[in-house]
Parts: structure tokens; sequence; C-alpha cells
């Protein structure tokens, strides 16, 4: 079955707590640390073996991205189409094209858009909260949502 996982990155501090002043350089808050290896251990429940996990460039995003590779044994690439500002069609165009070399697909992403394409793809609205993710069955069309949580 070809999936594709959507994942919120985990909670990050504030620019003014992480004293930077640029969005990009947000890091994980030590309670993000520990929701996104909440989620790896769920994904590990889930018997989710990810072949990549692609993530936006943004810090937050990549440390969640390092803590479920940690878990899940997968590689990181980085992504410039993930880091909330590309069109959605963009986005689900560049996931699609992956599903085609790799049978399990992770993506690490911000808020709002992973809520977008989540309904673009299988045409349900989920609330993602930090570090939430959604399993997609991508062998269906549409895509079936088959797990959505932490």
């Amino acid at each position: 079955m070809k999936k594709l996982i959507l994942v919120r990155h985990a909670h990050a501090l504030s620019g003014f707590e992480a004293r930077v002043n640029t969005d990009a350089l947000r890091p994980l808050s030590e309670t993000g640390r520990q929701q996104a290896a909440n989620s790896a251990s769920t994904l590990q429940k889930q018997e989710i073996h990810p072949d990549i996990i692609f993530t936006s460039p943004f810090l937050r995003a990549v440390q969640t991205a390092e803590i479920l590779s940690g878990f899940l044994g997968a590689p990181i690439q980085e992504e410039s189409l993930l880091n909330g500002f590309a069109t959605d069609e963009n986005v689900i165009a560049f996931l699609n094209e992956q599903l085609h070399t790799y049978n399990t697909v992770l993506a690490v992403t911000h808020n709002p858009s992973i809520t977008y394409i989540t309904r673009a793809l299988c045409g349900q609205m989920c609330s993602f909260s930090p570090a939430c993710f959604a399993i997609l069955n991508r062998d269906e069309q549409p895509p079936k949502l088959i797990y959505f949580g932490e």
C-alpha cells in the first residue's frame, strides 16, 4: 500500500523566546521535542516505516524530522516546497511524484497548509495541532484517511 504521512512540526519557541528575528530559525521547545518523540512512538506502533522523510527547511520542522528519523530510521531531505508558502497544488504534485519512487513518504510541514493539503487530498478537514499527523492510503482514489492524531 502506498502511504503518505503528513506531519505538522512540533511546538516551537516564539521568536522572542528563541532570541531570533526570523521565523525560519525558531527551534523546538522542550515540549515540542517530547511531542515529536510521542508522535514517532505512535507511528512505530502503527507500523509506519517511511522510505524517506521530506521536511520544510525551517528549523522547527527539521528538528521534528530529525526526531522522527531517529525513531523510524528513514533518511531526511529538505524540500523548500514544504515551507508553507508554496501553493497546495505544487506541494501535492511534488508528493505525488515522490510516491512514484517510494512506497511510504513522510512530510513535515506547517499549518495551515497541512490542513489545506489534507482536505484537497482526502476531502476531510483535520485540525492539526503541533506534532499531529495524518496517514493517507494513496492507493485509493480519492486517498483515504486511515489515521489522524498524535
